[in-house]
C-alpha cells in the first residue's frame, strides 16, 4: 500500500489555501489539489507491505507530538529554477517543534526501511502538481504576486495522520489508516478523511 504520514489542516485553512489556488488556476497547466485532500506531509513511505503499515501505525502513534503553532509563509514551486513540477504553499511558525516532530517520524519510517528525503525537509502544503510547461512563466509571476497577499495567520494542525493513497485517474484517493489529534487543535475543525 501507498502511504505517508501528515499533519492534517484545519477546514479554514484548507478552504482559504484552495481559494488561492482558485485565483491562479487560469496561469499554466495545474492539477490543483482539493480543499479537502491539503496537508503537510512529514514522511512519504511509498509503497509498504502490512507489516509496515502495522509499524507506521505505531511511529505515528508514539510519536512525541508537540501543540504547536504554524503560519502560511510564501508560495513557490519546486524546483525553485527551471519549469515547475510542484506549486507549493510554504510554512513558518513553530519550526523547530515541527522539525522535531520531522525527525523523530523519518527516523522512525527509515527504522522500518523506508529511505529518508535525500533533499531535507521544506516544510510545505502543496497546492497542485504542474502537468505541462505550457503557461509556466505566468504561473511563476502569478505566485509572486499572490505570495505577498498570502495571509500569515497562526493555525494549529488538527491531527497527525498515516494515509493510504491509491492513486486514480480523477486523483488519488486517501484512507485514513491511523490518526492522533494534536495538542491544542479544536476538536472541531479536524478534517473528515475522504
Amino acid at each position: 500500500m501507498r502511504c505517508f504520514v501528515a499533519l492534517d489542516l484545519p477546514r479554514p485553512v484548507g478552504n482559504y489555501l484552495a481559494g488561492l489556488a482558485g485565483k491562479v488556476a487560469g496561469k499554466g497547466d495545474v492539477k490543483w489539489v482539493p480543499a479537502h485532500q491539503l496537508h503537510l506531509t512529514l514522511v512519504f513511505a511509498g509503497d509498504v507491505d502490512e507489516a509496515g503499515v502495522a509499524g507506521l501505525r505505531e511511529v505515528v502513534r508514539t510519536a512525541p507530538l508537540p501543540a504547536m503553532q504554524l503560519a502560511l509563509a510564501g508560495l513557490g514551486h519546486f524546483p525553485p529554477r527551471g519549469e515547475p513540477r510542484v506549486v507549493w504553499a510554504g510554512l513558518g511558525g513553530d519550526l523547530a517543534a515541527l522539525n522535531a516532530l520531522y525527525e523523530h517520524l523519518a527516523a522512525g519510517a527509515a527504522a522500518l526501511g523506508v529511505e529518508r528525503e535525500s533533499r531535507g525537509f521544506v516544510p510545505h502544503v502543496t497546492l497542485g502538481r504542474v502537468k505541462s510547461p505550457f503557461g509556466a512563466l505566468a504561473l511563476i509571476d502569478a505566485l509572486r504576486k499572490l505570495g505577498g497577499e498570502l495571509r500569515d495567520k497562526p493555525f494549529a494542525p488538527t491531527a497527525l495522520s498515516l494515509y493510504g493513497s491509491e492513486l486514480r485517474p480523477g486523483g488519488p484517493l486517501h484512507t485514513l489508516l491511523a490518526t492522533r489529534p494534536v495538542p491544542g487543535a479544536a476538536a472541531d475543525v479536524t478534517r473528515d478523511p475522504d
